[in-house]
Formats: structure tokens, sequence, C-alpha cells
């Protein structure tokens, strides 16, 4: 891709004027800080509370709703990630608000932030004005300590109520009512319509199993960066292209496969309506990423490590079109790939085109790889003779009553092979306008919505750069590392965790490159690490706690746990330490805390090498210590050259389709711009597309 002279796309950025951008956590803060005309540490930590509150009358246009079961990755399990929470889904329970609001505040420039398990129920803290401060946009609430005006009064931290409930309780004029004038607006809604806030005191007060997060409760492995070649496409609806169209999570217990959503009749909550908000009329979206590439560019593939592109495959010179893919002379099969990136979660894959073979005896096989290309699925295969349109699928490998999983569902990139075989001279094989294509999942309320009069809008690019996902699977560590150490993947009910042989410190070595063996600038390292020396370990079927048979304990003569995370550009060279396990609490108030879960989530970036640098090694390093996800990516630079961008709007207006297109030409510059509808049109948004357009020849 590096030598291709066709421009790409380089994270295409479109926000109306006022929007909060949420590509990145810094600037989501930032956004929310100036939405709120927050100054103080007190009125930025309460303007994200706000923000997040799950019920939409409090901060239009709602951006985060209350729902279970939709928010769920194997094999991770339930999703804790900030930038996937935001953008994929924009819903979850409290395990999910309460990290995603420890991120935003540590983003927001907070000294600290930290995460609570209480019982069943999970709670954020953030310090400034040295202590802590409760908040939940979960339950929408939050209490100060003293009488009088609630706004001059200091917020409560957990502790603090967990030694006296009457914080809360003090506050309440009968079980049902509050006294508003020592409260802010909203204070607990539901709990105090139910007469429950008493159960909510006594999360906090049973101090036995509440349960502080050591560090970080959130992984940052995910990106929003993403490349747009000539002939992709981009869709992002407002809507669900169809109310049966979503990504429908799914769980494996170590044996089956089975839905993650459950319905609940009491509250009417059915699967088959999909991830919509049980208060008002806020639901998910979908989108589509739709590649036709053009084929004699040869950065549409995605060639294989140390192969490169099949010598077997021709590609001749396409004219005015878009090119055929066609076998060399031989009888050696020959093979394209094309690899699909998403940052949003996927729902299928699809792959659809014209293909020609003469002879009985040829074949073409297309197949589909969730994990770089280390394993392949056959999507379809064809058998000539044969002229006309063929279509192939993902895989499915469950069905249930509300729909499948596939090979790509709820994942974010796979790579397409093509195979073309049999006998016959040069052109009795041929293929050409090949799509391939994916559906996602997306959180409407992150797109520049248009409403009647004048919109400001304002596109910006980021930088040429191709962020590739290496595709980690610690069941498999003796097969993908480059140098595994003695260690056991330990597999629980479907959960697994690595876990060093003996009592000595196993290194664990992967090698990092970029797919197409170009030059490097970057990467990034992470994984969560597991000190179970209280033989608890987190539960990805719930995002709470469980026991396991493993533990870490400290023994007489033996050292505690160990882990770090370091790289090097040469395997037997010097490592570099870019994380080190530190098992003491580094509470910014200097209060010590009885209960700790010591899972680190740890993700580290480096965006500077040796010039030069095409590989690059990072070593785990375990002892008396686990690890369960390993998350590993490579940055590669990609040159600045011009080239357009297409951005259409849509929307519906007194019952009639209407667009707007805006055609950039040199997509590297940003461009401000403006889309004026009469001030009486009732609208309704419909969809932004971005599209790269190939070349004119």
């Amino acid at each position: 891709m590096a030598g291709s002279a066709w421009a790409q796309v380089y994270s295409p950025k479109v926000l109306a004027k006022g929007q909060i951008d949420t590509f990145s956590l810094q600037e989501m803060a930032k956004g929310i800080y100036e939405q709120a005309g927050a100054v103080t540490p007190r009125q930025k930590a309460e303007a994200i509370w706000r923000f997040f509150l799950t019920d939409g009358r409090f901060v239009p246009p709602g951006f985060w709703y209350h729902i279970a079961g939709w928010t769920y990755e194997e094999p991770q399990g339930e999703v804790l990630d900030p930038l996937k929470l935001i953008n994929s889904y924009g819903f979850g329970l409290c395990y999910h608000i309460a990290p995603l609001l420890q991120a935003v505040y540590k983003a927001g420039g907070f000294e600290d932030a930290r995460v609570w398990f209480l019982t069943g129920h999970a709670v954020t803290e953030v310090f400034y004005d040295r202590a802590y401060h409760h908040y939940d946009s979960d339950m929408l609430g939050y209490t100060t300590v003293g009488d009088g005006n609630p706004k001059e009064q200091p917020v409560a931290s957990v502790a603090q109520i967990a030694q006296d409930g009457n914080i809360i309780l003090s506050k309440l004029k009968s079980p049902t009512e509050v006294d508003k004038t020592r409260v802010d607006y909203p204070w607990y809604p539901a709990d105090l319509r139910a007469a429950a806030i008493a159960d909510l005191v006594s999360a906090f007060t049973s101090t036995k199993d509440n349960w502080l997060y050591l560090a970080d409760r959130y992984p940052q492995a995910h990106s929003m960066e993403f490349v747009l070649r000539p002939g992709e496409r981009l869709i992002r609806y407002f809507k669900p292209e169809s109310e049966g169209l979503f990504y429908l999570p799914f769980k494996f217990d170590g044996k089956s496969w089975a839905e993650f959503p459950r319905e609940i009749a009491q509250f009417n909550i059915r699967t088959a309506d999909g991830p919509r908000s049980q208060k008002d009329s806020r639901a998910w979206a979908t989108g589509s990423l739709e590649y036709s590439p053009v084929l004699s560019d040869r950065s549409a593939y995605y060639p294989e490590p140390g192969v490169g592109l099949d010598s077997n495959l021709r590609l001749p010179d396409p004219g005015p079109h878009m090119g055929y893919l066609d076998r060399a002379s031989g009888q050696q099969p020959a093979r394209a790939l094309f690899e699909m990136q998403s940052v949003y979660a996927l729902i299928d894959a699809q792959v659809a085109l014209e293909a020609q073979l003469q002879e009985r005896a040829q074949s073409l096989l297309a197949e589909i790889s969730a994990d770089g290309g280390k394993n392949w699925e056959e999507m379809a295969r064809l058998s000539g003779p044969f002229r006309g349109s063929w279509h192939a699928e993902s895989p499915v490998r469950a069905f249930s009553q509300h729909g499948s999983l596939n090979a790509v569902s709820g994942r974010y990139q796979y790579v397409v092979r093509l195979t073309l075989a049999g006998p016959g001279q040069a052109e009795g094989i041929r293929v050409r306008d090949i799509r391939i294509a994916s559906r996602f999942q997306l959180n409407p309320r992150t797109l520049p919505a248009l409403a009647a009069g004048s919109n400001e809008l304002g596109y910006s690019p980021g930088k040429a750069l191709r962020r590739s996902i290496i595709p980690v699977q610690i069941d498999r560590v003796s097969l993908e590392a480059v140098r595994p150490a003695p260690v056991r993947c330990v597999i629980e009910n479907g959960q697994g965790i690595l876990w060093p042989e003996g009592d000595k410190a196993a290194d664990i070595i992967y090698e990092l490159s970029a797919p197409d063996a170009t030059l490097l600038s970057g990467f990034d390292a992470g994984a969560r690490f597991l000190d179970l020396r209280d033989k608890l370990a987190p539960d990805k079927l719930t995002a709470e706690i469980r026991t396991t048979s493993l533990s870490g304990s400290p023994t007489e003569g033996l050292a505690g746990p160990e882990a770090s995370i370091a790289w090097s550009t040469s395997i037997s060279g010097k490592f570099a330490t870019l994380w080190e396990y530190n098992p003491a609490i580094q509470a910014k108030d200097g209060n010590p805390v009885e209960r700790v879960l010591r899972w680190p989530e740890v993700d580290r970036k480096i965006r500077s090498l040796p010039a030069g640098t095409r590989k690059v090694y990072v070593r785990y390093r375990l002892k008396r210590m686990g690890m369960d996800s390993p998350r590993l990516a490579v940055i590669s630079p990609r040159p600045s050259v011009a080239g357009g961008l297409e951005i259409t709007h849509q929307w519906i207006a007194n019952g009639h389709h209407k667009e707007h297109v805006e055609r950039i030409s040199d997509a590297r510059q940003d461009r401000n711009y403006r889309i004026d509808i009469p001030p009486a049109d009732k609208i309704v948004n419909h969809a932004v597309i971005f599209y790269c357009p190939p070349p004119l020849k």
C-alpha cells in the first residue's frame, strides 16, 4: 500500500457545529465541558455525570440508555472498552457505564477516577478537591454531605456512604419522597418511586462484599482510526435498515453457543425488539461498509505474511473499468486476498462478483478469516462451467430463535480470500466486479444530525496511517507466540486465563509486523493482568466476580505476583519496559482500602520507532499471575496523496427524500460547509455516507 499512487482517505470525520466528538475521549470530555459551561472541577465532574444519565430527558439527545444483555462480545465477554461503548452501542448497565465514566473523567484531566463493585452494582468515584466523590449515571444520582444547598456541599465518597448510610437516607421525607432542596435533580428516581432507597444504601453499607478495582477497569485497545480505499463506501444510518437487523450477541460456555440477551416479561423486554430503550424511542442504528476494489491497484490486497502477492495471479490493465482477476498460464491455483476493517461492531459479511469458468474442472473458492489469515472458513465454492453473478456469505456457526452467529459478528476485521484453480489457458478463469460488504451496528447519537434551518458542518481528516490489529488467541499461544513460555491456558466455563507453570517467571514473546510488510511507525500493546490472590476472577458473563481454581497467593519463601510488558526491535536484543505490575493501592486520598480486585487493564501506545523498523517484539512476563486478553496492533505510515471524498447527507423532508453531496477534491484538507433546509420543513435524518471514488482513467 505504501507504493500505491492512488489516494486513500484517512479517518474522515464530519461534525455539526456544537456536536461532541466521540472519536476521541479527550475531545469528548472537552466537548461536554463546553456544552455545559463547566469550569471548576466540581462542575466538570457533574457535567460528565449528567451527559451519561440513562434517561434521555436530562441531556438531549439522550446519549446513553439502560438495557441489559446487548453489550457483549466473545471471547472477552461484557464490553468495557469506552470507544466501543460510545460509538457502536450507546447503551448498557452499571458495569458498562461505571468504567466509561472513569475513562472520560481521566481523559478530561482529572487526577484520578476509580470504579467500585458493590453487591451487584458498579459505581464510579472521581478525585478532585483532595477527595474522592461518587457519581452514578446508571441509577441517576449523587448525594452531598451535610444540609443546605447541594451545590454548596461536598459530594460524598463511597467510603463515606459505606460508613454512614444516613448521608443518603437523611435526604428523604418519606420512603417515596425526597427533600428537593437538599439534592440535585435527578436523584435516584427509580429507587425513589419503588421505595427502594434503603436497598440502594445497603449496597454501600454491606461492606464485606465491596471491592475496589485496583487500576483502570476498562481496556483502551479500540481505535476509531480507519482507512477508506478507492472504491470503498461507509454508510451510517440514523435507524436500523430494518427493525429485525441488529448485532445479536452469543455467549460460549466452553461447550455450546447460546443467545446472550434474556427476555424479561415483567419489563416487556423482548429479544425480537432489538436493543431499544425501554423508556423512550431511542434505539440502535446500523450501517454498511461496501468495498469494490480497483483490481489494478495492488493496495486492494492484504498479502499473506511472507508470501506477498500471488505470482500466479494476473491483473490485466483495467482500462476504463474496474479491472478483473485472471490466472496466469499453468496448473497452480491463484489467490487474491482482501482485508476489511471496521470501527463498528460487525453484523455479517458478503461477497458478490461476476465470474467466468469455462471448464468443469475449474473452480472458484471464497474463504474468510477473522484472525488475520491464521485460520480460514469456507464461504462458498463454485465449479465450472459458469458465467454470471455469484454470491457468498460468512459461514454461520450457530442458529437461535432470534438470529444466528456467523464468523465475523461482534468482530471488527476480517480477510476474504479468493482462490482460482483448475486447468486451462490464460483467461480461462476470470473474476470481475468484486463487491465485499458488511453491515454493522452503531450509536446514531454520534452522527451529525441535520435540523430545519441553517446547518454548519465541519470535515476533518485523520493522520495518514494504517492501524492493523494483530489477533491473539490465548488458547493458541504455543502457535502464535514466537517464543512461547511454559504457560498453560486454563479454561473455566468457557473463560480462559494464561497461567505460568511453576514459580518461575514465564516470558511470552509476540512478533509484530504490518500485514503488507511495510515500515512501522508505532504499535499498541496491552492486556488484562490477573492477580488472583483472593481466588476471585472476572466473570465475562456478568462483568462481576467469580471464584477460580487458580491462586497466586504469596507463600513463605516465594515472591509475590509479578507481571510486565516490554518491547524490542530484536528478539535477542534489550527489551525496554513499558509497564510493570505494582500491587499497592495508589489512592490519592491516602485512605486504605481493605478489599481490592487486582485486575489491571493495561494498554500502552508507542508512536515513535527507530527509522527502518519493520518488526517489533512484545514480551509479556508473568510470575504467579495470569493474563486473559493480550491486545496488539501495529501502526504503519502511508503516503499523503491528494485524493477525493464524497460526503452525502440524506434526510426526509415532509415525506420526500432529500440529499446534499459535498465533494472534496483533496481529502487531506479541512472543509467547512453549510446545508440550508427550509425552516418550516419537518425532517427525519436518514444517513451520512462517505465514499472514496476511484481515480478517473
